[in-house]
């Protein structure tokens, strides 16, 4: 286990390719520690390999640096998601296990992150660049997991 990567890892800079937020200064450490705490505050009993997939799920962009959601798409994409899955576990010795119920929360969790953060720094940019749908996908998973009310307050 090299602790100085994984320390490491938690230094890239999201929004960095967003215009609008790269001022920002968002770092993924902090990004994965508001995720697993979303997780925490809204599912009624996580898993703790959800807990701990929460904390290091874009770990992997220590390799690629953060990308934007379209640019993980096509043969590319795959190939930028391949790099990273490999330096997760390169850090980590593997993803943790959890169930596909799990993948949703986190997937969740990440998203409504995501959109929070913008519409805390950048709230001007909501009502455009793909804010408003990301903001009913959102919602609409929110209230498959059952938890539709308390994210309608913060998004």
């Amino acid at each position: 286990m090299d602790l100085k990567a994984i320390f490491r890892a938690g230094f890239v800079r999201r929004w960095h390719a967003n215009p609008d937020l790269c001022h920002t200064v968002d770092r993924i450490d902090g990004h994965s520690a508001r995720v697993a705490r979303i997780i925490l505050a809204l599912h009624p009993e996580p898993s703790i390999g959800l807990i701990a997939e929460a904390l290091i799920h874009d770990d992997g962009e220590s390799v690629t640096g953060d990308m934007p959601h379209t640019g993980k798409i096509g043969r590319v994409g795959a190939e930028l998601r391949a790099a990273e899955g490999k330096a997760v576990r390169n850090l980590w010795g593997a993803s943790f296990l959890f169930s596909g119920d799990d993948l949703e929360w986190l997937a969740f969790a990440d998203r409504l992150d995501a959109y929070m953060w913008a519409k805390h720094h950048a709230p001007h940019i909501m009502a455009g660049d793909g804010w408003p749908r990301s903001r009913n996908d959102i919602l609409n998973a929110a209230a498959k997991l059952g938890v539709g009310e308390a994210v309608l307050e913060v998004v």
